[in-house]
């Protein structure tokens, strides 16, 4: 398009500067006219036409003024049509005055459903409280957002937390009221809660954790100088879970858990704190009791529900649950408090498992001793301080030793003879069992071999060494026992490894192949103290179980005229029915052993033989050695009397 060339050079012109070429030209026009002659009049034209322009140029900035803010307030309009939040203008008494259509959606209230209602009246009740605080308190400040969360009850009488932003906007005449902006932030409480709930409880059992039990215990610390009532917490530990979680697997133990969690819930009051502190140890926190007795009759309740059996993964599982008990004075931290009532629990646990016991100072004292004996004992199993004696097993028939129990000793350098009952369930504990049963393992294969080439082989000698729970599960066990065998040149069959029945309590399938694994060495497997844990027919036809050895327990009532042997001798015709060879334990007395012959069983042990010795006693005065066999006539005495 063409364009005129004045029209070019006018539109290079400034628009102050156009101005001045209108008003020169419009003076040298008027000029013109009058010939020069009338300058002041020409002056005055130049005047008005000034004062045109200006008003002409205010004219089109009012016209721009209105066409922008009529665009803003388009876009404002927009903004808040199409907003999530609610935006609400309210009177000083909280009476709605104003509210933009995202009520529908958030509230499921219309526009005109909310105009003239009280926006406190759609509050929760239990949040009004706290609303009005804050309307209260937001007439003194103009001008400056205040902030507050409350629930709001929707029109389907669901609930809804929002975050509500209001401005004192009374002195504003075109607002004259409180601008509140509301958001529903449901979904952010949520997390909170989920993520607080998380901080402060167990995930897996949905109990209390430890920051909300201690936090718990110091509350009820700071009450313990003004409350009339005393409080205490116990420290529980589950007994034998450990074997649960590593022959079972972690996803039956964890249901274990879940089951024995929602067992100590039952066994509490409502208001009593319960806690699983970590692994399978919980914590109870009880207060406002009448009397410290009644923490003895929780302990009890507790102890009687966790020994009951456990349905888990469709089989039934035992466990116990050892307990200690401390009460909470003034003055103890709570990690005094549990820290003392741990003690006592495994002051319980090293008596007896099952049982609880109240903490004492001197419990202090003896848990020292227990750490300074765990010291010792790693030492000891670095060293190899220890030494093994053997027990004889003697055939009931001819006499003749049959083979012998390896059983590890040690005599300490200040502390003495230390029993076994003592260090085993600590070296169980800690872990330390297991090389400590790989050198009893070794050694006692090396003695068997060496007594087997003394005699040419004449003699089927037997070695018999106890497995504890820890090593056979551990997976180790099979390369020790492989490696004893190489080193040492004993025939695998001349090997027997003894296990207690605690670790074939769950028929798993790892159990199952552990043991095909031993028996594919070659070497026999026997079940220790058979009878006094969880004896069932079902894992003697699963497992290749070769012997049964009888409980001392068992075997006490053989021979005595006022008792009747029914255990021992069921177990004897269990072992002839199942083809399993079955080994007494514990004789003590000539009626013992005439009286377990005359039963069908053929091997025992026990003080009536030998007690346990060092090697070289063994081959001086039991290896060659022949012990007076059942006599004939005594025997069939015995038949008679039983028939």
């Amino acid at each position: 398009m063409r364009t005129d060339p004045a029209g070019r050079i006018l539109a290079r012109i400034p628009q102050g500067g156009l101005q001045a070429v209108i008003m020169g030209a419009a003076a040298v026009v008027f000029l013109a006219q009058t010939g020069g002659r009338n300058v002041a009049g020409g002056i005055a034209f130049v005047a008005v036409a000034m004062v045109l322009l200006l008003l002409i140029r205010r004219v089109a900035a009012v016209k721009d003024d209105v066409a922008l803010l009529g665009m803003s307030e388009a876009r404002f309009r927009s903004l808040v049509q199409h907003s999530s939040d609610v935006i609400l203008i309210v009177d000083p008494d909280t009476t709605i005055r104003y509210a933009s259509p995202a009520a529908k959606q958030v509230l499921g209230l219309a526009v005109s459903q909310l105009v003239e209602t009280r926006l406190i009246d759609h509050v929760h009740p239990d949040d009004r409280p706290q609303a009005n605080r804050f309307f209260l308190h937001l007439r003194e400040v103009k001008g400056v957002p205040a902030v507050q969360d409350w629930r709001l009850q929707r029109s389907d009488g669901s609930q809804l937390w929002t975050e509500n932003t209001a401005t004192n906007l009374l002195s504003e005449p075109t607002v004259g009221g409180f601008v509140v902006n509301t958001r529903d932030v449901s979904e952010r409480r949520t997390l909170q809660s989920r993520l607080a709930h998380q901080a402060f409880h167990d995930e897996l059992t949905r109990l209390a954790n430890r920051a909300l039990f201690l936090n718990r215990v110091a509350h009820t610390v700071a009450r313990s100088p003004r409350g009339r009532h005393p409080a205490a917490v116990l420290f529980l530990d589950l007994d034998d879970f450990k074997k649960v979680n590593d022959s079972l697997g972690h996803a039956v133990g964890d249901e274990l858990l879940v089951a024995a969690a929602a067992r100590l819930t039952i066994c509490v009051r409502p208001g009593d704190t319960i806690a699983r502190l970590g692994g399978d140890e919980f914590a109870v926190l009880l207060e406002d009791l009448d009397d410290m007795s009644d923490v003895v009759v929780v302990a009890e309740r507790i102890s009687s529900s966790i020994r009951a059996p456990f349905n888990v993964s469709g089989r039934d599982v035992f466990i116990g649950v050892s307990i200690g008990i401390a009460s909470v004075e003034p003055g103890d931290t709570p990690d005094d408090v549990l820290r003392n009532a741990d003690l006592a629990m495994y002051f319980a646990k090293s008596r007896r498992k099952g049982h609880f016991a109240i903490y004492e100072r001197s419990m202090h004292d003896e848990m020292m001793e227990r750490l300074e004996l765990e010291a010792d004992l790693r030492l000891a199993v670095e060293h190899r301080e220890f030494q093994i004696e053997y027990q004889p097993i003697v055939s009931l028939v001819t006499g003749e030793v049959h083979g012998a129990e390896a059983l590890v000793r040690w005599h300490h350098a200040t502390r003495g003879s230390v029993p076994p009952t003592r260090f085993v369930e600590l070296a169980e504990e800690t872990g330390l069992i297991i090389p400590l049963g790989r050198w009893v393992l070794r050694e006692a294969c090396e003695r068997a071999r060496d007594w087997r080439l003394r005699h040419g082989g004449r003699r089927p000698l037997q070695m018999s060494v106890n497995i504890s729970a820890r090593h056979f599960q551990d997976a180790s066990l099979l390369t020790d026992v492989q490696q004893a065998l190489n080193d040492s040149g004993l025939e695998p069959w001349a090997l027997t490894l003894e296990i207690t029945e605690s670790v074939l309590m769950h028929r798993s399938g790892a159990t199952l192949e552990r043991l095909r694994a031993l028996k594919g060495l070659g070497l026999n497997l026997a079940i220790d103290d058979f009878g006094t844990g969880y004896s069932s027919l079902g894992y003697l036809q699963q497992f290749p179980i070769d012997v049964l050895k009888i409980d001392r327990t068992f075997v006490d009532a053989v021979g005595n005229e006022d008792e009747d042997p029914v255990l021992a001798r069921a177990i004897i015709a269990l072992g002839r029915t199942l083809q399993i060879e079955t080994v007494a334990e514990g004789i003590e007395r000539p009626e013992q052993r005439d009286g377990l012959r005359s039963l069908g069983c053929m091997l025992g042990q026990g003080y009536h033989f030998a007690r346990p010795m060092p090697a070289n006693r063994f081959v001086a005065e039991v290896l060659n050695r022949t012990f007076e066999p059942v006599a004939e006539r005594t025997h069939e005495q015995l038949i008679r009397k039983r028939a």
